[in-house]
């Protein structure tokens, strides 16, 4: 049976912006490898953000101030 493919982490889409974020700093790959890794760690960025969110409301709702707002 086939392995399900399962979603990065947060700590791994965590890595992969900072490996984006240090080949982008050498600056030393082509201007179009640059946007196709400029527009990955937007991508990826947004994932993290998304889940961050996520994380939040559930902190929140499990303290209960989610009830308050």
């Amino acid at each position: 049976m086939a392995k399900k493919k399962t979603e990065p982490t947060l700590e791994e889409n965590l890595g992969r912006l900072e490996e984006i974020a240090g080949i982008l700093d050498r600056g030393d790959v082509p201007l179009e490898e640059q946007l196709a890794l400029y527009s990955e760690g937007m991508k990826v960025a947004g994932i993290c953000r998304v889940y961050l969110e996520s994380a939040e409301l559930r902190i929140s709702k499990l303290s209960g101030q989610g009830a308050e707002e």
